[in-house]
């Protein structure tokens, strides 16, 4: 009687990916004028697949009158379309680096940027402010801050 001989061996699999994290938007325009109600908006369409963190800065803290040294303040206020986040800054706030988290992944989310003049320009000219939003995944940043 022949003893069937069975050879018994098995592997095991490891299956990886990845995605490598990105943030991006894109402004509606960026070069906004305040109309004579002191009101001025935009959006921004946000695409970024982790969470992140947004900073926002003002380089003068309000409108720069361009021929003297005047600056007037205007408010910042934000959302995002269908979350909960609504934010609202001072631009004088902003001088200072202004830095607040998304826990929401955003593929191509609204955000809504409306600014807001609190007292009316009155001297003639040019008035100025450059505002820089930046968006950074939190898993570049360690995904704690």
């Amino acid at each position: 009687m022949v003893n069937p001989c069975f050879a018994f061996d098995d592997v095991s699999l490891t299956l990886t990916g990845e995605v490598s994290a990105k943030c991006g938007f894109e402004a509606q325009s960026t070069e906004l004028q305040f109309s004579e109600s002191g009101l001025v908006n935009t959006v921004l369409v946000v695409n970024c697949n982790t969470p992140m963190k947004v900073s926002i800065h003002s380089q003068n803290g309000g409108l720069r009158h361009q021929q003297s040294n005047v600056i007037n303040n205007y408010r910042m206020s934000l959302s995002i379309v269908n979350t909960a986040l609504k934010k609202s800054y001072m631009a004088e706030q902003l001088h200072n680096k202004q830095v607040f988290s998304v826990s929401d992944i955003l593929f191509k989310r609204v955000m809504d940027l409306q600014f807001q003049l609190t007292e009316p320009l009155i001297y003639a000219g040019e008035y100025k402010d450059i505002l820089r939003i930046e968006m950074t995944p939190t898993i570049a940043s360690g995904g704690v801050w």
